[in-house]
């Protein structure tokens, strides 16, 4: 490789640092041909990339970049893993190809721009994937609305029949609503009803006041 194609890969790879939110490093050793060429598919299918890179021009590509971080770890056999999209799918895609191929291994990596260790990237890969994550909350929201969606989605006489039902309810408020201030007017008649018979128990008394009197002028005289 002479200069100028250095020059070019430097390029190449600064652009590619700069570019992707989430890069992971991985060792590997042991790996033939066929699995290396089974891992780019599987972590193409996740749409990511997978490029092995030689350290000294990683490291100058690396300058003046959040890549920097990671500088201690450009030793050995590496590859770099990158993806715009979600950094969960492409752990585990790396996870499960390390489960069957002990020659690879985890160095560590950016996160969206932070750095992660291989630990951290491991358990990165135990948790739900945004995919996961908006299916379930999607799931969540949607559950209330099945059955006007089903409606709505169903011929004009779906529809006419919700319509019905809503009517149907609306009716039943509004007869609820008339026969309510009958019921309030009952206590008022109540109250009319024991006032007029206060009023003749007085009238009672007072007539037998009356007679009581008449006749204790009658023993006088």
């Amino acid at each position: 490789m002479n200069r100028l194609e250095k020059q070019n890969l430097v390029s190449q790879l600064r652009k590619t640092f700069k570019e992707n939110s989430s890069i992971l490093l991985v060792k590997f050793s042991g790996v033939n041909v066929f699995d290396e060429t089974h891992l780019r598919r599987e972590i193409s299918r996740v749409d990511s990339c997978y490029r092995v890179v030689k350290n000294r021009l990683a490291l100058l590509a690396a300058k003046d970049t959040s890549m920097e971080e990671l500088q201690e770890h450009f030793e050995g056999p590496t590859a770099i893993v990158y993806t715009n999209g979600d950094p969960v799918v492409l752990a585990k895609v790396i996870k499960k190809f390390i489960e069957d191929h002990p020659g690879i291994a985890l160095k560590a990596g950016l996160v969206e721009g932070k750095y992660i260790s291989s630990e951290e990237v491991s358990d990165l890969s135990s948790i739900p994937s945004r995919v996961e994550l908006l299916s379930k909350l999607l799931f969540l929201l949607s559950s209330p609305l099945t059955n006007l969606a089903s409606a709505l989605q169903s011929p004009v006489r779906g529809l006419l029949s919700l319509l019905g039902q809503l009517e149907g309810k609306s009716g039943e408020a509004a007869k609820a609503a008339e026969k309510t201030p009958a019921e309030e007017e009952a206590p008022v008649e109540t109250a009319d009803a024991v006032e007029e018979g206060e009023s003749l128990n007085q009238e009672v008394e007072e007539g037998k006041k009356k007679t009581d009197l008449d006749g204790q002028r009658a023993k006088f005289n």
